[in-house]
């Protein structure tokens, strides 16, 4: 069993168990180049060969000379992989925080703010996606899963300066099959499945499949009058024709629809926040200081301060995926000395989250008693209609299409080689911000002069919204050449151009006792008391009228939005050439080592939907990654596969708070670091029917430039761990960032797995179970411990039974099976600092779940 180990100190060095485990998985792999041992076991209990298609051919896993993860429909089924947050968990170097965001040995993203890119690319079936969602596809689906570690800036050129994920679907049949799945399970959850395929003629071929899940419990138990959160309702449908055009050419097209109506989308992070109500406060802080503090006078104490998966809120949290289609087409046409193959595919989608902003059971206006200078010269009076009730709302409106046309050679030659072109082009809407229930007042505020403003149709104190269009263009070229015996080199180039363009709006209302003081003089107190003003040009010029952001080079490009607010037109462009250089040696048919080098890049960009930043653009990320790899089969019983890394990042897109002239604002800024670390994964068949899995990764992350930031949750650079320089502004102190880790980056993380197969007459019963664990992490780039989670360990068990016709297979299962609390991520609220500290906000790994599966197969 696997025990969590003491938190280390978030400027700690490696543990001296890290080093420990890092040396016995050098030693393991020492051996990596000697012969093969002699095969004594039984043919069925050899570990079987996995072919992908990680370098758009298809390979053994063990022959291709980069570092892959893969997981076959049958092996997700076995190790009970049904999300991606399961596929993170047990691949090596892989952190996912359940909101969208992954990240491969220590390359990720900071923000999902419009403009900006993600650092690892989803690709289902060559086509190209902006989210992680395809990863959790129901298995019945998915023929593969593989995840390529290291920028890919050749063949995955876009946006894959941490890795790629490549989702291979299964395909229609020549065969009629059809096959049904059923589970149930704790939480009142259930799931059914279906799929069928076969012939329609004889060179005409279809693939028809359903999926319905729901999870009428939630993992989060509300004791308020909302729904518990974390609920699931969820369908799809899946439509597939394949034709054979003549004998050579083959062509598919496919449609996919996914529907969502529940708490737990991929966006709308599974969390809770852990720090009691601020009860004290007239106004909220932050962006929250707009409006009257929704939790004051609350005397009801915050559930999750005791318990993490507890909640006492009044507005469901909500996720929905409608309008979502998705449709691919590739063909593929065997030209005898090379194979063509195109690739086509479009998507759309709208999705809308919600969440209780005040997580408390508020329900309808209050009226507050007001004086804000006790017993001095100002008046008391009473704020009546102010709402409890602060929901946030965040919407994403995104459609995408693109186009690849690769010529890979067709040949057993000594040369292999691809060449490709690749087109895409993104639009993107990213509505967001805060909103109150119940305050008439708010529908209709007025400008800083008196007149009235636009109209406020969500009743918003804080409404941003951004717009962008990308277009992407790219051509790219790979070689092998197998130069001598044994030896093979390999060399691959990528030319992208990316251009993105798109405007950026913020409104800003404000309802707060200053402003009714100050419009005293002209209104009655009862109408002053419920103003509303539309604060916008103060917010972010620091005046009264238009004037004022004319005056401020930070601000000039500002104009009035017709809507409300102000808005901005941003754009750019950029271009790279990334590739590969890599020697290959394989002495024999077990063995594959390998060195090389890749060079990744993530296009510039801006950070939008945030407030209208006075500096929002970064340059684009380059990624240059060294690698030492070996892969090594011994007697067909133990597979070995061992990678060491070396990275160089350079540009790495991070929001911050930092120093701009006489004020302090949040930028889009780039920094550097350095990574590197060891991955290795093993699989071991010691005995007949028992199989032995061992995957660890170290990872060590440190930046080498970062200085002068502000972090808004420690501005007097108090806490622990923080490294202050620097002159303050505005009462902040600036930090340094240089030596401090990069987000979601544990340093170790080790799982074990086990299968045994039981065979009798009528079928083989098979006993699996897996442990994983994590070192602490960080979300941000600053050491303040509130950003750090604690190490865990999770443990999953599993029993499948099949026939001996392989008719029917029965699940049983169960996850988490101590009821580990573990944290994704660790982060301070959007609230701020409040009256009782900065409140801690984390996401969730999933409570014990278990449940029965049913598969039937015909």
């Amino acid at each position: 069993m696997i025990y969590a180990a003491q938190r280390r100190t978030p400027a700690g060095a490696a543990s001296r168990r890290a080093r420990l485990a890092a040396t016995a998985s050098l030693l393991v792999t020492a051996g990596i180049a000697t012969p093969s041992l002699a095969q004594t076991a039984a043919p069925s209990n050899m570990i079987e060969e996995l072919v992908v298609t990680a370098e758009k051919r298809e390979q053994s896993l063990q022959d291709v000379p980069v570092a892959i993860s893969a997981f076959t429909s049958e092996r997700r089924d076995v190790l009970g992989v049904s999300s991606v947050e399961d596929i993170a968990r047990l691949t090596p170097s892989v952190s996912y925080t359940n909101n969208d965001r992954m990240s491969i040995r220590g390359i990720g993203r900071l923000t999902n703010a419009i403009g900006t890119d993600p650092s690892v690319a989803l690709y289902s079936d060559g086509i190209f996606s902006n989210s992680m969602a395809d990863a959790s596809t129901p298995s019945i689906f998915i023929e593969r899963t593989e995840i390529l570690r290291g920028p890919q800036g050749t063949l995955y050129g876009r946006n894959s300066v941490g890795g790629t994920i490549n989702v291979v679907s299964k395909r229609p049949t020549e065969e009629f099959n059809a096959e049904v799945r059923a589970m149930v399970g704790n939480y009142e959850s259930y799931r059914l499945d279906g799929l069928v395929s076969g012939p329609v003629l004889p060179n005409l071929r279809f693939l028809l499949g359903a999926s319905m899940e729901r999870r009428e419990e939630g993992f989060l138990k509300n004791s308020g009058p909302a729904a518990d959160p974390a609920q699931v309702r969820r369908w799809m449908v899946e439509a597939q024709i394949e034709a054979d055009l003549g004998e050579n050419t083959v062509a598919r097209l496919r449609y996919t629809k996914f529907d969502w109506d529940d708490s737990y989308g991929v966006g709308n992070t599974f969390g809770n926040n852990l720090s009691p109500y601020d009860t004290t406060s007239l106004t909220g802080v932050g962006t929250s200081a707009l409006y009257y503090n929704t939790t004051y006078g609350l005397t009801s104490q915050n559930p999750g301060v005791r318990d993490p998966y507890a909640v006492d809120v009044n507005a469901p949290f909500y996720g929905s995926l409608d309008n979502h289609h998705r449709l691919h087409f590739d063909l593929t046409s065997d030209l005898g000395w090379a194979t063509l193959k195109y690739l086509a595919g479009y998507q759309q989608y709208d999705y809308n989250t919600s969440t209780d902003s005040d997580l408390s059971p508020r329900i309808g206006p209050q009226n507050i008693l007001v004086d804000v200078d006790g017993p001095g010269p100002i008046g008391a009076f009473t704020a009546t209609d102010v709402s409890t009730d602060a929901r946030t709302f965040y919407e994403e409106r995104q459609s995408w299409l693109s186009n690849e046309i690769n010529l890979s050679s067709n040949n057993d030659g000594p040369v292999h080689w691809i060449v490709g072109l690749y087109q895409y082009y993104q639009e993107y809407d990213q509505p967001q911000g805060i909103r109150v229930v119940g305050d008439p007042g708010m529908f209709q505020p007025r400008s800083l002069q008196g007149t009235a403003s636009q109209p406020n149709p969500r009743g918003a104190f804080l409404y941003v919204d951004g717009h962008l269009e990308t277009k992407s263009y790219a051509a790219f070229g790979q070689v092998d050449w197998k130069f001598a015996e044994n030896w093979t080199l390999t060399a691959g180039l990528r030319y992208t151009y990316d251009e993105k363009k798109g405007t950026d709006s913020a409104r800003y209302v404000g309802r707060i006792p200053t402003l009714a003081l100050a419009f005293g003089p002209t209104l009655p107190p009862s109408q002053a008391q419920a103003l509303a003003v539309d604060l916008t040009i103060q917010q972010v010029c620091g005046g009264t009228t238009m004037a004022a952001c004319a005056a401020n080079p930070l601000t000039a490009n500002l104009v009035a939005n017709p809507t409300g607010g102000l808005r901005r037109d941003l754009s750019g462009d950029w271009d790279a050439l990334t590739g590969t250089l890599g020697v290959q040696w394989e002495p024999d048919a077990d063995t594959n080592v390998y060195l090389r080098y890749s060079r990744g890049y993530k296009s510039g960009g801006w950070i939008g939907s945030n407030g209208l930043s006075p500096d929002p653009y970064a340059d684009p990320e380059y990624v240059n990654s060294f690698e030492l790899g070996a892969k090594k089969t011994f007697g067909g019983r133990l597979q070995a596969n061992a990678a060491l890394f070396y990275t160089d990042y350079q540009g790495f897109q991070a929001p911050l708070t930092a120093p701009l002239g006489t004020i302090t604002a949040s930028q889009f800024l780039n920094l550097d670091a350095t990574i590197w670390g060891l991955e290795l994964e093993t699989l071991w068949a010691p005995i007949d029917n028992l199989q032995l899995m061992f995957n660890y990764a170290y990872l060590n992350t440190e930046l080498d430039t970062g200085c002068c930031f502000v972090d808004t949750s420690d501005p007097l650079a108090q806490g622990p761990g923080a490294q202050p320089v620097g002159s303050p502004i505005g009462g902040r102190v600036f930090q340094s960032v240089v030596g401090n880790d990069l987000p979601l980056s544990p340093e170790n993380k080790v799982t074990l797995g086990a299968t045994y197969d039981i065979h009798f007459t009528p079928g083989t019963l098979t006993l699996g179970a897996t442990a994983s664990y994590i070192d602490p992490q960080k979300s941000t780039l600053f050491n303040n411990p509130i950003y750090w989670t604690d190490s865990f360990t999770t443990g999953d068990l599993r029993a499948l039974w099949r026939d001996a016709e392989d008719r029917f297979t029965v699940i049983g299962f169960v996850k988490n099976v101590t009821d580990e609390v573990g944290y994704g991520s660790s982060g301070a609220s959007p609230a701020g600092i409040t009256a009782v500290g900065v409140r801690r906000s984390v996401s969730l790994i999933f409570p014990r779940t278990y449940g029965v599966e049913f598969q039937y197969r015909f």
